[in-house]
């Protein structure tokens, strides 16, 4: 028998926050490709969550809620180009999605935030073929959806300089997967679906502490740690036969989970341990390190398992800052701009083919000041993750991303005698 295999990548469309925003052949490992590193700021200085501002919501660290002086509204999307290359193929996929929704807001004692950001998202179709005996025998992977997270955070000082939060996410969403095959000139094929509603809790908390050196220099530290959450799975898997040319199901079953145990399941939200340190001179410049642990080796869902994937914990490195040539100019708007960089690499959780997952990128953007103190935040992400060997895909992405962080001052009234 000779095995031939190709991959066709198939764009699924992306609509709401956190569904979809995917193209990735190994969003069907865990609970699905992360789809929310950070506010763009943040992204734009690698994923860096260890700096700390008045007028910025950093959203994956509660505790710098504690440091905003103005209510924040913030809002950002993203437009992303994905090729995915195999041996033998290489193909591009776009995408456009949007990446949260915030609002935050201090009060005199402490301070508090909620929105809506993307958790996981699942989006692959994949195609091989195998020949055999002169019969071309397709084999079909698809998988859609993924997981939505509504928070809320509080951060509280506890003196000028050192401030403790935490957040409550609500994770909700559904998984889909599809497997099916059919052989050339035969009309009838069979597939299968694995269905997940899924939905739960999982919870984060976090210390920054903001320490001066001399009247103008900082030093920044962050500590954060999500424990391991658990999330509830309603479960549903059925066989059924299809003819291709009418696309009309001919036989239909629905499998009793109840027997074997896997109507109800439960998927964790691995444990993630991050520690960040910075310094910089105030409103001129910063560098910051930081590095993330995910304790995922334990990770399972038992009821739609992939014999080719396994896990192990996993890493990540970030490295970033920013440069403002002249935070206080008032004949030149390019001098005020806040000027982002940022590079990051990771050790990804997931195991595919016995090949462990890599992922690297660098990142850069801009903070175009704008009425009072409010700012747009524009820039690029480029990354690679994955390899061509053993039949896998190589995927290098382009991210253009875009977003708003609207402070209070754009909402008083003004008042004219």
């Amino acid at each position: 028998m000779i095995r031939k295999t190709l991959l066709s990548f198939i764009l699924i469309s992306a609509n709401i926050v956190g569904q979809n925003n995917s193209a990735s052949p190994y969003s069907s490992a865990g609970l699905g490709e992360d789809s929310f590193n950070g506010t763009q700021a943040t992204r734009h200085m690698g994923g860096l969550d260890v700096l700390t501002d008045s007028i910025h919501a950093n959203l994956l660290n509660p505790a710098s809620y504690a440091f905003l002086k103005f209510t924040t509204y913030s809002v950002g999307v993203n437009y992303t180009n994905n090729n995915l290359a195999s041996v033998s193929e290489s193909k591009n996929i776009e995408l456009a999605a949007l990446d949260y929704l915030s609002v935050s807001i201090p009060t005199k004692n402490f301070s508090f935030g909620f929105g809506i950001v993307p958790f996981s998202s699942v989006g692959y179709r994949i195609q091989s073929i195998t020949e055999n005996e002169n019969q071309n025998i397709f084999n079909r992977y698809e998988g859609s959806g993924g997981l939505n997270r509504a928070y809320f955070s509080l951060g509280i000082p506890i003196t000028k300089y050192f401030a403790l939060g935490s957040t409550v996410n609500y994770n909700f969403g559904s998984l889909f997967y599809r497997t099916g095959q059919y052989i050339d000139e035969v009309d009838n094929g069979t597939f299968m679906t694995h269905d997940s509603s899924v939905s739960g809790f999982s919870y984060q908390f976090s210390a920054q502490a903001i320490i001066p050196v001399g009247k103008k220099y900082s030093t920044q530290l962050m500590f954060s740690y999500q424990p391991l959450g658990s999330l509830d799975s309603q479960n549903s898997k059925i066989y059924y036969t299809q003819s291709l040319s009418r696309q009309t199901i001919i036989e239909f079953t629905e499998v009793n989970l109840s027997s074997s145990g896997l109507e109800k399941t439960n998927l964790d939200v691995s444990p993630t341990t991050s520690l960040g340190f910075g310094f910089g001179k105030n409103k001129k410049w910063f560098l910051g390190i930081q590095y993330d642990y995910t304790k995922s080796s334990n990770f399972k869902n038992l009821f739609f398992e992939r014999r080719n994937i396994s896990y192990k914990d996993g890493q990540k490195w970030i490295f970033g800052g920013y440069f403002i040539p002249n935070y206080s100019s008032f004949t030149s708007f390019w001098k005020r701009v806040v000027y982002r960089f940022g590079f990051r690499t990771e050790q990804l959780s997931t195991i595919v083919n016995n090949l462990p997952m890599n992922e690297t990128g660098i990142s850069f953007g801009l903070g175009l000041p704008l009425a009072g103190l409010s700012n747009a935040n524009v820039g690029f992400e480029l990354s690679q993750r994955g390899t061509k060997e053993s039949g896998m895909v190589k995927e290098s992405i382009a991210s253009l991303r875009i977003g708003l962080s609207l402070n209070d001052i754009w909402f008083i009234k003004r008042r004219y005698n």
